[in-house]
């Protein structure tokens, strides 16, 4: 029997945050790492999604979900709800400034924790054919290509073992996914696509995403924030579509291809107008929109 769920997005975005949702966010991370043949992770934080408070002239970082394992690796998901052209820089942004303010002026580089960023896409994009897509830096001898397993030895001859440290990247295209189902990741896209669980699923964590993500167990305040948040999701997919298509009409009287660009540029700026007028927060709007501050605002 399939169940009437919240949006994944949403949950992510604002209701998976306590310690007892620990596990849904374990079990799809684990689901998505066994797909690459990674072990299980065991979540034993949650941090602060926004990072870099106490420089102000720097540029923050601002993510959906950072959590923290036992052994300090830290894992990012980030929602893409509009189509966002630098999705890739902002994850790049996102993991190296998670980097920067996890070591300290003393500490030595030695440190350093791996990261690993997953993004949600909500759409598709050109160049990708298939839903999940996995970078990855690999160190490896010029000419036979040999990946190489770095040591370090001090003057006490004392050998470190230095691991790939290097942030992990997924990318995850939700509507590119064409619902067959062969694994656990399998159920969990199926869930982020639909908002429902199919009878028959087996990941062991469905019956607690069934229940935490249930539409009829929502408070009468996350009832309201949900249907905001899916106003403005429809409000922006329309936009897009308006601003796209009158771009595209405009490059082809012009001759240019360029068209489809200006439409998705003039449809950030409309959402960016539109959430402005709702009284939302000139960062909620820049992470949404994938805007800079200052773009934003140019329109007050």
């Amino acid at each position: 029997m399939e169940k009437p769920l919240i949006s994944f997005d949403f949950a992510i975005k604002y209701l998976l945050k306590n310690k007892g949702d620990y596990d849904i966010i374990e079990g799809f991370i684990s689901a998505l790492f066994a797909s690459q043949g990674y072990p299980p992770i065991k979540i034993n934080a949650l941090l602060d999604s926004e990072s870099n408070k106490e420089e102000l002239e720097l540029k923050k970082s601002i993510a959906d979900l950072v959590v923290e394992d036992a052994e300090g690796n830290k894992y990012i998901v980030e929602i893409e709800r509009a189509y966002t052209p630098n999705f890739m820089h902002k994850a790049c942004f996102n993991s190296s400034r998670l980097v920067v303010d996890g070591i300290y002026g003393s500490q030595d580089y030695t440190t350093i924790k791996k990261i690993f960023h997953i993004s949600l896409l909500y759409f598709s994009t050109k160049g990708m054919e298939k839903p999940i897509y996995h970078g990855k830096t690999i160190v490896h001898e010029v000419d036979t290509k040999h990946p190489v397993d770095l040591s370090i030895a001090n003057e006490g001859l004392v050998i470190f073992n230095t691991p790939n440290v290097f942030p992990e990247y997924f990318f995850i295209s939700v509507p590119m996914f064409d619902d067959v189902i062969n694994s656990e990741i399998d159920e969990w896209l199926y869930v982020m696509k639909h908002s429902e669980i199919r009878k028959g699923f087996k990941s062991p964590y469905m019956t607690k995403v069934a229940e935490r993500l249930s539409v009829i167990k929502m408070s009468s305040e996350e009832r309201n924030e949900y249907i905001y948040y899916q106003k403005q999701s429809v409000h922006s997919q329309d936009i897009l579509s308006a601003a796209e298509a009158k771009g595209e009409a405009k490059g082809k009287a012009e001759g240019k291809v360029e068209g489809k660009a200006e439409g998705r540029a003039e449809e950030k700026m409309e959402i960016a107008r539109a959430m402005l007028l709702e009284g939302d927060s000139i960062e909620k709007i820049a992470k949404i929109t994938g805007l800079s501050i200052e773009e934003i605002e140019k329109l007050l």
